[in-house]
């Protein structure tokens, strides 16, 4: 399988700030890398929907799809999931996620794995994806054999543009809408199984 490889490098260190269901503030740092950071709309609506989730339902098996530099994966293993998997096709991505991971003290506690959706053979309860649409679009059955019964999917990297098409492909397989978070032109979707 081909991939693009990253082209911008960020070289300082992204720090985050998120709130556990009992209210206790927890920091996370990522650091530089080729990945994105904290920084960039999709990954901030990401985390804006993981902090939700986990006010509203415990979540213990969650999988991080495209994880790039690990964020959204550790993030959900600081609020509280027990069984976290974090893959990307792109092998410097996952050496980013392991540095992260070991970084932010979860190194031992999270898997991280280099390949494809066909590595993972088993069910979450959260499913997270911020990646582009079409690729969203393209992976959507596979990504649905991944979420067990009554489980969710938190999809980003969905420009407003292209959020109608993006729904009714999610909709149209059997999901159905929950939320959705808005910034900057960008979306992240929030679906139940």
């Amino acid at each position: 399988m081909y991939f693009e490889p990253y082209t911008e490098y960020r070289s300082h260190v992204s720090k985050i700030s998120l709130r556990t269901p009992d209210g206790e503030e927890i920091n996370i740092e990522i650091g530089p890398g080729a990945s994105f950071g904290a920084e960039h709309m999709t990954t901030r609506l990401c985390l804006r929907g993981i902090e939700e989730i986990f006010k509203i339902k415990k979540i213990k098996t969650v999988l991080d799809l495209g994880c790039g530099s690990g964020i959204l994966g550790i993030s959900a293993k600081a609020l509280g999931a027990e069984d976290v998997v974090l893959i990307d096709i792109d092998p410097l991505a996952v050496e980013e996620a392991r540095r992260n991971a070991l970084g932010n003290g979860v190194d031992s506690r999270i898997v991280i794995l280099n390949g494809s959706l066909e590595n993972v053979r088993r069910k979450f309860e959260l499913v997270i994806a911020n990646i582009v649409t079409d690729e969203l679009l393209r992976m959507r059955e596979d990504i649905k054999s991944l979420i067990g019964d009554e489980g969710l999917l938190l999809v980003s990297g969905i420009s407003e543009l292209k959020k109608d098409k993006a729904l009714s492909g999610f909709t149209d397989i059997g999901f159905s809408f929950n939320k959705e978070f808005i910034e900057g032109g960008w979306v992240a979707m929030l679906l139940n199984l």
